[in-house]
């Protein structure tokens, strides 16, 4: 696979455990959602995992993850694979629910 860097997004809540409102990483072209997911939880801890998914590996109730302009229950949810210059733009419009 070819790598390709995007640009990711954070708004809302998720901006306070970021710290920053963008950031740009290089990844291999066809990288879906749920795997940058898990990528960037490696590389901003666990505050970031728990801010965004449950045990289950779930998305929680409050974070909706848009591709471009669509939110991606639209496309394959977790399962959208990321284009060459793709922008991610990831929302978090309430606290995590304590429920795993």
């Amino acid at each position: 696979m070819r790598p390709s860097m995007i640009k990711i997004r954070y708004v809302g809540l998720i901006e306070n455990v970021m710290g920053n409102r963008q950031e740009e990483l290089l990844i291999d072209t066809g990288t879906t959602v749920g795997e940058l997911l898990q990528l960037l939880s490696q590389k901003h801890g666990a505050e970031f995992r728990y801010s965004i998914l449950r045990n289950s590996g779930e998305l929680r109730p409050s974070v909706t993850i848009h591709m471009g302009n669509r939110d991606i229950k639209e496309l394959e949810g977790l399962n959208s694979r990321l284009q060459p210059d793709s922008e991610i733009t990831l929302i978090i419009t309430g606290h995590p629910d304590p429920g795993g």
